[in-house]
Parts: C-alpha cells; sequence; structure tokens
C-alpha cells in the first residue's frame, strides 16, 4: 500500500507511511507463526451487507454503532465501493485494538485515554527500525519529535491527515482519537478510490493487504470478518447455551486474550502465563461443569459421545485433525464459531469455523 506500512510494536499495532520496513514485518510476523498452518487464501466469497446484531460479545456498543455508521456512510464517499459492512471494519478493529478494548469509549465515539503506539524514532522496539520524524505537531500523539500510530485504527498521523482522515459524527473534527470518525477513516482507506466490491474475497484480501503488507494480517482480519459475518441481526455472538454447557462457554470466554503457551494451562486456570488448546478446555470443563478431561486433544476425542457437525450446540468439543494427529481442539459456541488457543504469538479468540477450519476432519463430541 502507498504511504502507508506496517509494524507491530509493543502489543499493538502500528501504521506505517513508509514502504521500507515492510519487508521486516513480514520477517518479524512469519517469526511469530513460525509452526502453525498457513490459512487457506481463497477463503468463499463474503456475504453481502445485512443488518448489525444488537450485541456482539467483545464489542462495546458504541464501537459496535461506529462500525455499523461507517459502513453505511461510506457509500455516499466512496460511491465506486461496494460490498462495504460493518463486519469489515470491525475486523481491522479487532486487530489493531482490540476495539479499544480496557478503554472509555463515550457515547460521542471519544476514546480515553488515547491509544498510542510506541514512538517511531528507529530504536528497534517491537520491529520498528526506521525513524518516522513528528508530522502533526504532536496534536494526535502528544509527540513533537516522532510520530506514533493513533487511534482504535491505528494510522500514522500523517495518514491521517491525508485523504483518510474523516468526520464520522458529524461534529466538524475528524479525530483519529473518535471510534466513528476512525471507523470511517477505514472504511474509506479499505475501498480506495477506484471501483471495489469487498463482498468478492480476492478484493476483500487486496484490501486488507493495502491497509497492512501482512498476508498472514490479511488471514486474521478475514478470519474475524467471517466469524461477525456468521451473525444473525439482531442476535448476540456466540449462540444460546443453558445448564452446564452454557457455563462452559462462559469459563472459555473468560479467558478470550490470555497468551498462547505451549502446555500451558490446568483445571485451575493458566500456566505458565498462558493456555494451549486443550489445556484452554481443561479449565473450561472443569470451571464449568466440574468435569475433568483427559490433559491432549488426542484424548479429548475419545471423551464424551460422538456428534454429527450437524447437530453441534454451544459447549460441544470439536477436535480437528489439522496436522495428522487430531492436534486441535476447540469448544463450539454457536453462529459456526468456536473459542480456542490458536497458536504460539496468538490468544485465546473466538473465530469462525468457515474457510481455513472446515477443510479439515472434526470429531465433535459433547461432554456435559
Amino acid at each position: 500500500m502507498n504511504a502507508k506500512g506496517k509494524a507491530i510494536l509493543a502489543g499493538s499495532v502500528v501504521l506505517m507511511p513508509v514502504a521500507l520496513i515492510l519487508g521486516l514485518l513480514v520477517l518479524f510476523v512469519a517469526a511469530v507463526a513460525n509452526g502453525a498452518a498457513s490459512h487457506d487464501k481463497q477463503d468463499a466469497a463474503a456475504p453481502a451487507a445485512g443488518g448489525t446484531p444488537e450485541k456482539v460479545t467483545g464489542i462495546n456498543p458504541v464501537m459496535l454503532s461506529a462500525y455499523s455508521r461507517a459502513a453505511t456512510q461510506v457509500t455516499a464517499l466512496r460511491p465506486k465501493c461496494k460490498g462495504m459492512r460493518w463486519s469489515v471494519i470491525a475486523g481491522i478493529g479487532k486487530i489493531e485494538s482490540n476495539h479499544a478494548s480496557g478503554h472509555t469509549i463515550a457515547a460521542n465515539g471519544n476514546i480515553t485515554p488515547r491509544i498510542l503506539g510506541v514512538r517511531l524514532n528507529g530504536s528497534g522496539t517491537g520491529g520498528n527500525h526506521t525513524t518516522f520524524t513528528d508530522t502533526d505537531r504532536g496534536q494526535y500523539d502528544g509527540d513533537t519529535s516522532y510520530d506514533r500510530a493513533v487511534g482504535p485504527m491505528q494510522f500514522l498521523p500523517s495518514t491521517w491527515n491525508g485523504p483518510t482522515g474523516q468526520d464520522g459524527n458529524d461534529d466538524g473534527v475528524k479525530n483519529p482519537h473518535n471510534a466513528f470518525d476512525a471507523a470511517l477513516g477505514t472504511a474509506v482507506y479499505l475501498c480506495g478510490t477506484g471501483t471495489t466490491d469487498l463482498s468478492k474475497a480476492a478484493q476483500l484480501r487486496k484490501a486488507i493487504y493495502r491497509y497492512n503488507h501482512s498476508d498472514t494480517y490479511v488471514d486474521d482480519v478475514t478470519s474475524h470478518i467471517a466469524e461477525y459475518d456468521a451473525l444473525p441481526a439482531g442476535t448476540e455472538a456466540g449462540g444460546a447455551a443453558s445448564g452446564e454447557a452454557g457455563a462452559v462457554v462462559s469459563a472459555a470466554r473468560s479467558a478470550i486474550g490470555t497468551p498462547y503457551v505451549w502446555g500451558g494451562g490446568s483445571i485451575t486456570g493458566p500456566t505458565k502465563g498462558g493456555y494451549d488448546c486443550s489445556g484452554l478446555m481443561l479449565y473450561a470443563f472443569h470451571k464449568g461443569a466440574g468435569i475433568t478431561l483427559p490433559r491432549t486433544s488426542q484424548q479429548m476425542q475419545h471423551t464424551g459421545t460422538h456428534i454429527d457437525r450437524s447437530q453441534m450446540q454451544p459447549g460441544d468439543l470439536i477436535v480437528i485433525n489439522n496436522d495428522g494427529n487430531w492436534g486441535h481442539v476447540g469448544l463450539y459456541t454457536g453462529n459456526n464459531t468456536m473459542i480456542h488457543a490458536p497458536r504460539p504469538g496468538k490468544t485465546v479468540e473466538t473465530t469462525s469455523l468457515a474457510g481455513y477450519w472446515e477443510k479439515y476432519d472434526w470429531d465433535v463430541r459433547r461432554v456435559p
């Protein structure tokens, strides 16, 4: 993408306006994802724009409203752009700031404290070795010497002050620290200035790649988009689960954001600082239903009762043969999604079962 690249800096993803760092980024991301299976690059075509759910677990209602509003507003700003929907903007927001998680979001969209990336002084922190001197006189990042990525969508000030910056809440100010403004800016950037149809998988991937030149980034964003696309309008993410199954799902959800650690997790919670895929299931089932599962995914494949995919319910185990040895396991949460601990460098997350995961053999087990 022109005048915009990405570095992963100290826990936040930062947009860069210089292509020189792109090679560094790709190497860094590849190192984080070392040993993980590659996602399928040919995702199925995305659905047409539809209604926004009333609630989505993990997304502040104001952020959700900002995503929905931006998807509608962008049609007037970029009339050649089709297929924009709230889920596309939310997929970016999930990766860039986890939907401004941990910050206060006012009804008008203003986010406090401000979300700032690290100082881009070429120090090497987080993989950044290129200097980006100040372009906004500290207006957005409070730094008059060097730039930082800003806001929930992590724009550089120089990018925001170009055609990307937008006034999404109609208050007369273009503020990257405002949810409505940042969401609309993201929609505008993804659409570009040419003819684009984001309901087509290839064009969607191209737009996201322009946002950040990394195939791994594109895979992660499209995975979340698919997850959000699967949610019917007017419902809460995750589907309905009650009783022991509901308690197991709730226990697993409480671990979202916890780092993946190989061999991590026990019946009492994370160990070694996190969970691996089976360790997360071990904790969720014991916490939610008092059931002690065996430790490995291979052993879990022989627990409970086999259920056909078409009969899955929230709370079912999904053991997946993605490595030839039934080496992955997740928890079905409804709406074709699961909670799992994916791989090194990632955290416990909810993800869509469409695309990448559906190509493998599953053994669905009902335990509670």
